[in-house]
């Protein structure tokens, strides 16, 4: 998921598409199984999902569509606002999937309000990654798509658990 300074943030959730908000998009609900996975930045979704996907099923990930037009993790804020709409484009078609066909869905959530939010719009179940912050850490730094952006994965994995912890009273942390 993109992160992007407070005004910039406001903009991009303000702007409205064909789905509506563009952050928590109106959507026709999904017509398949819907897959969930959720955490902060380095948790481990996109290998989660690489290992639990089958040949045929649906992977929605920002940061892949970003990696598709041509962005890396240090992309402008800028362009946050195509890239969810493209994101919301291919959830919407979703719908047009028929029962047997999986989705995975990847998204930060950080907070169980939020992952309540997507698991009602996309009727999804839900799959939370949360290794401690030392391993989160020591992910971002051993990642070379991420080297470049060491203090930006920084801040936004205490983004994460700030958000987290700010909506509820506790994450209980694991190891590796």
């Amino acid at each position: 998921m993109i992160r992007f300074p407070a005004a910039s943030y406001a903009a991009v959730h303000k702007s409205l598409n064909q789905y509506g908000d563009a952050v928590q998009p109106e959507l026709p609900r999904p017509g398949c199984t819907v897959m969930l996975v959720c955490g902060p930045p380095c948790a481990g979704k996109s290998h989660y999902v690489r290992e639990h996907a089958c040949e045929g099923d649906t992977v929605i990930d920002l940061d892949e569509i970003a990696k598709e037009q041509g962005f890396g993790r240090d992309r402008s804020a800028d362009i946050a606002g195509q890239l969810l709409h493209d994101r919301n484009q291919r959830l919407a078609a979703l719908a047009l999937k028929p029962p047997s066909h999986v989705a995975w869905v990847i998204i930060a959530a950080p907070s169980r309000q939020l992952r309540e939010w997507w698991r009602n719009r996309l009727n999804a179940r839900v799959t939370l990654l949360v290794p401690s912050r030392e391993v989160l850490l020591e992910r971002a730094a051993a990642d070379p798509e991420r080297r470049g952006t060491l203090p930006l994965q920084r801040k936004l994995i205490e983004q994460w658990f700030d958000r987290e912890l700010n909506s509820r009273s506790e994450v209980h942390e694991r190891g590796r």
